[in-house]
């Protein structure tokens, strides 16, 4: 973190190094959420608390600095690890959200720092959404726009008179927040603790990632073509070390390059049709052979389809299919071959922006199940309310019984500022 802060605080002071007469604004949300865990969860309740504070400094229409500082506060680690040894362990973090210059004329954008970008059209399994790296213990229901950590990147996008051409490029890769290990290796390994060594972020310019998007509007359909050649944001383990009763392993980030294609159409004026297909090549996938850990790269082919419904009598849906494929069989791996998924989402409109969501998920291979009930509640146009369950079941090998520690009813807050 330490050796960061040179960058980060050129960043955060660019806005004082231009024109003074600039316009400001400062605005984030504080948010927190009690939960009470109805699996098997070392602990029956878990608390996550974020906040972010975001200044915004324009300077006339084409030049915008935006600097963000994030917190985090959870639990979440130690509930779902599937150990029933492991302590119970409250993580914190505090880091820089996004943190970016932004340069603009009529045809064209270019920002540079600290960002998210978000591809592809389809909601659910987010196969397209693959230049960020996530907190991954936050995407079981989670806004995906709150898992994503920033990358640093040089982003720029020309626009023409029916569709875009993006160019991106990181000197800096990062890792996403993977969810406990022990959760695949189940009783794969004879040892009861697993100790992970988290690989670190790479040096500037030690490592490089690029890659675009074209995207383009014929004949109803908006259709997107991408490309990524990155390290791998899921982690690879390794073996370090074994004794009778505890096994060491080492993350590590293979490089891979990932291909896609994404297509959103209206159908019968209301129904929205989204798709994306998403081809990764040379991705490492853990499995135990002979009672040792071990990876074999692989291509992976996953595919989504999703139909938007209307609003009818102030319901509305979302029908999902997920399908992902690995183009080798590997015995004991911590993930199958093939997977799919069905995903049906209603939701109910109470007006004022308030609603009810229910949805359902269907692990088909393996009989993995999952169901979320989420109601919220704005009390004003600055505090929201939120209660909800989740239930994740299934058979052993399912992915959806991986995560049944994740079982639980919370009950959450958010409050909005802006000065």
């Amino acid at each position: 973190m330490i050796k960061k802060l040179p960058l980060a605080l050129t960043l955060l002071s660019l806005p004082a190094l231009a024109s003074a007469k600039g316009e400001y604004l400062l605005r984030g949300y504080l948010s927190a959420r009690a939960s009470h865990y109805t699996g098997d969860a070392n602990e029956n309740n878990g608390q996550r608390h974020r906040a972010q504070f975001e200044q915004e400094a324009r300077f006339g229409s084409d030049l915008v600095f935006i600097n963000q500082l994030r917190w985090t506060y959870n639990s979440l680690y130690s509930d779902l690890s599937s150990t029933p040894a492991s302590d119970k362990k409250d993580t914190h973090d505090i880091y820089l959200g996004e943190n970016f210059m932004k340069l603009k004329s009529s045809s064209w954008v270019t920002q540079i720092g600290y960002q998210e970008v978000a591809w592809g059209e389809a909601f659910g399994f987010n196969y397209a959404d693959i230049v960020n790296p996530k907190d991954l213990r936050e995407t079981f229901y989670s806004d995906y726009s709150e898992s994503r950590l920033p990358l640093f990147l040089v982003n720029f996008k020309y626009f023409f008179n029916n569709g875009s051409m993006q160019l991106i490029y990181s000197p800096e890769p990062r890792f996403s927040q993977n969810l406990p290990v022990n959760l695949f290796t189940k009783n794969l390994l004879q040892q009861t603790q697993i100790d992970t060594w988290k690989e670190k972020t790479p040096k500037f310019f030690k490592e490089h990632e690029y890659g675009g998007k074209f995207s383009i509007s014929l004949g109803g359909f908006d259709t997107s073509v991408f490309y990524y050649n990155y390290l791998d944001r899921d982690a690879t383990y390794n073996l370090v070390n074994a004794t009778l009763d505890k096994i060491t392993v080492a993350e590590s980030h293979d490089r891979v390059s990932t291909a896609g294609l994404s297509m959103a159409k209206t159908l019968f004026d209301d129904f929205v049709f989204r798709t994306d297909v998403v081809y990764t090549k040379d991705k490492r996938i853990n499995s135990i052979a002979n009672m040792t850990l071990t990876s074999t790269p692989v291509n992976m082919m996953n595919i989504l389809v999703s139909v938007d419904t209307p609003t009818y009598n102030k319901f509305s849906a979302v029908l999902i299919y997920a399908a992902s494929q690995l183009s080798e069989e590997l015995p004991d791996a911590f993930r199958e071959k093939s997977q799919s998924y069905s995903i049906l989402k209603l939701t109910y409109d109470l007006g004022e922006d308030k609603k009810i969501d229910l949805s359902y998920t269907h692990e088909f291979a393996q009989s993995g199940h999952a169901v979320q009930g989420l109601m919220s509640w704005p009390i004003s146009s600055t505090l929201d309310i939120n209660v909800g369950a989740e239930t994740y079941w299934g058979a052993d090998e399912s992915q959806m019984a991986k995560i049944k520690n994740a079982s639980n009813v919370f009950f959450g807050i958010k409050n909005y500022f802006q000065l």
